[in-house]
């Protein structure tokens, strides 16, 4: 199987043969690139992921990313970096980012946060990425959820919540493991962003998103997605199919 492909975008030196270590450690190739050179905002085919490891957010990082996430779909964005509000935390993920993973510190938490995060990847290239849902189907390939009525569209970061969930059919994951699965950034400001994701996909999945009764809330410990037990006879992994 071709190894897959990263950019690394960087601009602190010790996180970037940190990154280095760790994503040629996973098995990929990765090509590294200063974040001030041209290349962060002009995007190149050919990348499965591109990792923008920054000290905090700036306009230039957010018309990088959005460049990047309209140029070239279906390529992983994820940020790595510091000094990030819970605003600009936000601004980040509406640009089309996948992960944000907060660098507190350079050294091991950081590199398997990193290292989740390729293998979360080449995880969804191996599987088939569709499932029933109710009474329509979810398909995380193309972020979508399809109904008798039509279909509406998912987030990166929406596609993300529901891919984890899924692997965990009926069973109750934990709100620091999705936060840590998703941002790895501090598990109280990521709980309440999670809360705000959870909210929009009961929307976009449940009859009536007042009374939940696929995306479960069970208080104090997590969420958890109920399937209904027909759904659940066909295959024991919804994502094996």
């Amino acid at each position: 199987m071709k190894s897959p492909r990263a950019l690394l975008l960087y601009e602190e030196e010790d996180t970037r043969k940190l990154l280095r270590t760790v994503i040629l450690g996973e098995g990929w190739k990765v090509e590294e690139v200063p974040f001030d050179s041209p290349t962060a905002a002009a995007p190149i085919e050919g990348y499965q992921l591109v990792l923008f490891e920054i000290l905090q957010p700036t306009r230039r990082l957010l018309e990088a990313l959005r460049a990047w996430h309209d140029g070239v779909p279906g390529t992983e964005l994820v940020v790595v970096g510091s000094r990030i509000t819970q605003a600009h935390r936000m601004a980040v993920l509406k640009a089309g980012v996948s992960s944000y993973l907060k660098k507190t510190t350079v050294g091991p938490e950081l590199a398997n946060r990193v290292r989740t995060v390729l293998r979360r990847f080449r995880s969804h290239n191996t599987r088939s990425r569709q499932f029933p849902f109710g009474t329509g189907m979810v398909d995380l390939e193309t972020r979508c959820v399809r109904a008798a009525d039509g279909q509406v569209r998912l987030t990166p970061t929406e596609c993300g919540i529901l891919e984890h969930l899924a692997l965990h059919m009926n069973q109750t994951v934990p709100f620091r493991e999705l936060v840590e699965i998703l941002w790895g950034a501090d598990p109280k400001k990521g709980v309440y962003s999670l809360r705000v994701f959870i909210r929009k996909l009961r929307k976009k999945l449940e009859p009536d998103p007042t009374h939940p009764i696929y995306l479960v809330t069970e208080p104090m410990i997590g969420y958890r997605l109920q399937a209904p037990s027909e759904v659940l006879g066909k295959s024991a992994d919804p994502l094996m199919r």
